[in-house]
């Protein structure tokens, strides 16, 4: 706090008189202090005002006396003479004054301010102070051995936490952060700003007095609730609730126990209040801080427990009959019960969890396994599926709930019901027919001739369920042989040398073509395709032009390779009433993926892009030559 002007002086040249002799009055007693309180009181009054100064320069040491002493120079230079108080006129004033006094009064304020650039390029400024200590005027280097020597002996320091009848002791160099460069720079920053109008106005405010105090002590939070967590757990108490357990003598109770604990969050927030507090002095000093240990009630008594005890007691004497099938199963209830203490008093509810365990235990003895299917080959094709034996399990979903519901309306008895289980997968799946590698569709509802339908439903069944081993080449004309009445086919037509002739098994061409998009789908490899003389519009009704494929017997052949390193198997299904026929191609996916576009240029047909999975792309051509 500033001291008072002294009283009955209200003229400032006469107060400022007065401050100057109550500084020296003070000075005269020894106490230096109060008399640079009296000095920068009139510094303050009167910035320009010489005497001040030098009287505030003599209470001052080392590099704070000098920018006193040029201080007093600027104001020598920036006032004109006083007047003397016996002379009755104005003393001559020359013409040339005020140029010479704004000299003056420039080369002084350089020469101060240039002076404080050269004493304070690498110091403090005062009244700096780390904490509580000071470290203005001092070099860069010698600051940091302070506030780092200020650190080290910091964090000797112990804190010594009580709760209840335990304590434990806390090294303050578990909390602490040395934040040494930080501290530094914050406080070698303050009178070091970029603007040199800041520098100068932060070093007047340094100069008459006012103080810059960076707050040194810096704590881990992370480390806090570290140690805040460990005392807690090592002064702190489990509760323990009242337990209601089965045991060889029935249904007991084991007794509740109190707990006891620590507000976690209100000892951090004291251990950095704390912290902050302590000097750095008395290395090693434990300081106390008492920490209230609050307890912990139990939620759940003996006494509470009690009726639900008598409730177990009660239902164990009550047995539940199980049967499903021809066997049958007697259950404690009282082991299917939970206690639910959602309502207030505990009760005592059917437990999901509980019964579960039995049903699966159950499950277990009622269990039959079922038997694999098998293939009935001939040769390269299949020809009927032997089904396995059926399976049986229990519905463990229809058993929970009649259990559960038995549970809860007191039923003596229930009955859990089974479920066949399917023959499981057999030598499809050793063969790697597992999944649908790509379809092929064809529409002939533009062509309407029950003889033609009659045709493609005989070669589509001579198609059905060929097998093709890895790396073997499907034949059309060798798989179905010989084109016979006998087969089932019948008389159509087929363009021969540009001229539509009758022909036996005429309209087979639609098979041909189904099979040749459904490899063409399933990126297998196409090595032999012809297209038709004609362009025939039936097989454009789902496809682009180009998408056909024409085979004879003798002649033009549909050839395709199966280049997927299983067995694949083509499906075909034939539907006479919507005029559709669909061939799939069965077997193990590797990851392949097919596109196609229609070629440009006026070109007829398409090309096909094979992205394998490993990312490398087959691209194929497929050009069809029409004669009309």
């Amino acid at each position: 706090m500033r001291t008072a002007f002294p009283p009955g002086h209200g003229h400032v040249a006469h107060t400022l008189t007065a401050l100057l002799a109550a500084g020296y009055q003070a000075l005269a007693a020894d106490e230096a202090l109060a008399a640079e309180e009296w000095f920068r009181q009139a510094v303050q009054l009167d910035p320009l005002f010489a005497p001040a100064w030098r009287a505030l320069a003599e209470t001052q040491v080392g590099a704070r006396r000098g920018i006193c002493l040029r201080w007093a120079e600027y104001a020598d230079a920036c006032r004109p003479p006083r007047p003397v108080a016996q002379h009755t006129r104005l003393p001559h004033v020359p013409r040339h004054w005020p140029l010479r006094v704004g000299a003056a009064t420039v080369g002084a304020a350089l020469t101060l301010l240039l002076g404080g650039e050269v004493v304070y390029r690498d110091r403090m400024l005062p009244g700096v102070h780390v904490g509580s200590i000071d470290i203005g005027n001092l070099t860069r280097s010698a600051g940091q051995e302070m506030i780092r020597h200020r650190y080290a002996v910091l964090a000797q320091r112990r804190i010594l936490l009580q709760a209840g009848d335990q304590s434990w002791t806390l090294p303050l160099s578990r909390v602490l952060q040395d934040h040494t460069p930080g501290l530094l720079e914050a406080a070698f920053s303050y009178g070091h700003e970029s603007s040199f109008a800041g520098r100068c106005f932060t070093r007047l405010r340094a100069l008459t007095g006012f103080e810059h105090v960076v707050n040194d002590v810096v704590v881990d939070p992370l480390a806090i609730q570290h140690v805040v967590a460990e005392f807690a757990a090592r002064v702190g108490r489990e509760r323990r609730d009242a337990q209601l357990l089965h045991t060889a003598g029935g249904w007991q109770i084991v007794p509740e126990q109190a707990g006891a604990q620590i507000d976690q969050r209100k000892l951090a927030a004291a251990l950095v209040d704390h912290i902050a507090s302590l000097e750095p002095t008395a290395a090693g000093l434990s300081v106390p801080l008492r920490v209230e240990l609050l307890p912990v009630a139990p939620q759940q008594t003996a006494a509470q427990l009690e009726p639900a005890r008598e409730q177990m007691i009660a239902l164990a004497a009550q047995p539940l009959t199980v049967q499903s099938g021809e066997r049958s199963w007697t259950l404690d209830r009282s082991m299917l019960m939970q206690m639910d203490v959602a309502a207030g008093l505990p009760t005592v509810q059917p437990s999901a969890v509980l019964v579960l365990e039995q049903i699966e235990r159950i499950a277990g003895e009622v269990a039959i396994a079922a038997q694999p299917s098998q293939l009935l080959r001939e040769g390269n094709r299949v020809r009927a599926l032997v089904p396995g034996r059926t399976g049986q399990e229990l519905d463990r979903e229809a058993a929970l709930q009649q259990l559960m519901q038995a549970l809860r309306s007191g039923a003596a008895q229930v009955n859990l019901p089974l479920r066949n289980l399917p023959p499981l997968p057999g030598e499809a799946e050793q063969l790697g027919l597992i999944a649908e590698l790509g379809r092929g569709e064809s529409q002939f509802v533009t062509y309407s001739s029950p003889e033609r339908d009659a045709n493609v439903q005989a070669g589509g069944n001579e198609i059905d369920g060929v097998l093709i081993p890895p790396g073997a080449i499907f034949s059309f004309t060798q798989t179905i042989g010989d084109i016979t009445w006998a087969e089932g086919y019948r008389w159509g037509e087929m363009i021969e040398a540009g001229t539509v002739v009758p022909s036996l098994g005429g309209g087979i061409c639609q098979v041909s073509t189904t099979v040749f998009r459904a490899a063409f789908w399933s990126g297998l490899e196409i090595v032999e395709r012809h297209n038709h003389t004609w362009r025939l519009p039936w097989y454009e009704v789902d496809a682009p032009p180009g998408m056909d494929a024409t085979i004879a017997l003798g002649g033009p052949d549909l050839k395709v390779r199966n280049n997927t390193g299983h067995y694949i198997m083509l499906k075909v299904e034939t539907d006479l009433q919507q005029k559709r026929q669909t061939v799939i191609v069965y077997g193990t996916p590797d990851g392949r993926q097919v596109s196609m576009q229609a070629l440009a240029g006026g070109n007829i047909g398409v090309q096909r892009h094979v992205i394998q999975s490993d990312g490398q792309v087959a691209a194929e051509t497929y050009v069809s030559y029409y004669t009309q």
